[in-house]
């Protein structure tokens, strides 16, 4: 099973069945310039979706005709559970509502994508993300979590990987901080030069992805 990091909050999980599940995906040029990643086509078989904005629910760009998934899914090779959470420390009201966080098992890995989280969850809300592999949670702050308390989640939910997202970089000038407060609380920091991994080869603590438009061969 691979997962791939496209930008911001964008990835793509491949099964070995070859099925393809796409979390999340923006649409490029956008915010007035402050969003400049290109619009990217890929096909997908399953498209999931934590909320309504169009850094994270855009389809236009995606081949095919997927099964888009809000909520939950279940099949025989893998299953989705949702668990909600405010998109902000005010109940929803400052960012526009809330947030279905995505716990994806599949070929025996928990995955869990945190869309735009951006309150501290409850423990009540963490039982029920439960045992997580991998963590994709948003980090830059502003409209979600900021890296410190990224960092204090990570602890609490205590998964085996990390990998942070939602962050500041050159094609990205939105009110967001780059990565830095999250990463000065780990020492178990590992930086990938490459966009696309093995999840059965992720080391446990903090693996830093680049994204599909920074990696080695593509710049």
């Amino acid at each position: 099973m691979k997962l791939e990091m496209i930008a911001h909050a964008t990835f793509r999980l491949t099964l070995s069945d070859g099925r393809v599940l796409l979390t999340d995906p923006y649409q490029g040029h956008t915010f007035g310039g402050r969003f400049d990643y290109p619009p990217f086509g890929t096909a997908a078989d399953f498209v999931l979706i934590t909320h309504e904005h169009i850094d994270h629910n855009y389809l236009g760009d995606v081949r095919g005709i997927p099964v888009v998934i809000r909520h939950d899914w279940l099949d025989d090779v893998f299953a989705v559970h949702s668990v909600f959470a405010w998109h902000d420390k005010f109940m929803g009201t400052k960012f526009g509502g809330g947030v279905w966080m995505k716990c994806i098992d599949a070929e025996g890995l928990r995955i869990c994508h945190m869309g735009d989280c951006g309150e501290v969850l409850s423990d009540a809300q963490i039982a029920e993300i439960g045992h997580v592999d991998v963590l994709l949670i948003p980090v830059g702050g502003f409209y979600t979590m900021d890296g410190d308390e990224a960092a204090e989640l990570v602890r609490r939910i205590a998964p085996r990987t990390v990998i942070p997202c939602h962050y500041r970089t050159p094609l990205c000038s939105l009110p967001i901080e780059g990565p830095d407060r999250f990463l000065k609380h780990f020492t178990d920091i590992v930086t990938l030069n490459s966009h696309c991994v093995e999840l059965s080869t992720l080391p446990p603590g903090v693996v830093v992805m680049p994204g599909i438009y920074f990696d080695a061969t593509n710049g």
